[in-house]
């Protein structure tokens, strides 16, 4: 008989335990009209929308996607975070305790009014400018990128809503919550790469870092260079100070290899290499790519 007993008294406590838990987990419950009463207020990187596809220590890669007339929930921002813009449309943000639109240090990527029109009344001054890519290497023109400036969601020509790349820093000074109504016709995509540290040594040169040619973008947090491959050709076996997050930014197909081995065949894909691991990027397709790499500096 005990040999009965004692495995049902098991059970009732397991189910038991399993309601306590169930009580205990938060509910969720989303903002009026007004952006007020959302339970929990979240971290970017737990907010749905935002799906965290890597960590390694203090850097985390994020995968923004908000399909047109979808919005995200109130998510917090606390740290430097850099963006490309994979797919773009109109969208607008409301920071918590603001009204739509109204702009405020780190307004962020869904600060996507169209160019040229003016902030609202009244609305707190903005944040630093996002810092804006040089011009692209020269040679030929790679496959057309997805996102940025001239290009509107679906690949049309004619005037963006956002720089292709971009990096938010004045959440380091000021945290932001906010969410993001993506109010265009099309889907709205950003790759991040959050830093959640204080940054590195601005002093390091391009070439200690582990770079050749001039960035085309940098600050303390991040250093973006661009790499563009003609097919079958491959860049020299290299490795950097810092971690690096490369990311493709054109059509075409290509491998980066070191520790690991990572494939890119669409706008948007993602490799790792950490500080001192040495990797080369190879174009195994028949078009010429591009691709960046970022630079998560640290000191």
């Amino acid at each position: 008989m005990s040999r009965v007993i004692v495995p049902a008294f098991c059970l009732v406590a397991l189910f038991s335990f399993a309601i306590a838990l169930h009580g205990q987990a938060p509910t969720w419950q989303p903002p009026d009209e007004a952006g007020q009463g959302q339970t929990p207020l979240m971290p970017v990187h737990q907010e749905p929308h935002h799906r965290q596809l890597f960590q390694h220590g203090p850097m985390r890669i994020i995968d923004l996607q908000i399909p047109p007339g979808d919005m995200s929930w109130f998510h917090t921002h606390e740290w430097p975070v850099f963006y490309l813009t994979v797919a773009d449309s109109q969208t607008r943000t409301q920071i918590l305790g603001l009204e739509w639109g109204a702009r405020a240090r780190g307004a962020g990527p869904g600060a996507g009014a169209p160019r040229g029109a003016a902030p609202p009344a009244g609305a707190p001054a903005a944040g630093p400018p996002a810092v804006a890519p040089a011009a692209p290497p020269a040679g030929p023109p790679a496959a057309p990128r997805a996102g940025g400036p001239g290009a509107r969601a679906g690949g049309a020509r004619g005037g963006g809503f956002r720089p292709r790349l971009m990096s938010d820093v004045s959440y380091a000074t000021a945290a932001v919550t906010h969410r993001i109504h993506n109010n265009g016709t099309g889907l709205y995509r950003a790759i991040g790469v959050i830093n959640e540290t204080q940054g590195g040594d601005e002093a390091v040169t391009e070439e200690a870092a582990g770079f050749s040619g001039k960035a085309e973008m940098t600050n303390r947090w991040f250093r973006v260079h661009r790499l563009a491959l003609a097919p079958g050709e491959k860049s020299p076996a290299h490795q950097h100070k810092a971690p690096v997050v490369v990311l493709q930014d054109s059509a075409g197909k290509a491998t980066a290899t070191g520790a690991m081995t990572f494939e890119f065949n669409e706008p948007g894909q993602w490799g790792f290499f950490d500080s001192g691991a040495r990797h080369e990027i190879a174009n195994t397709g028949a078009e010429r790519i591009e691709l960046i790499e970022v630079e998560v500096r640290r000191k």
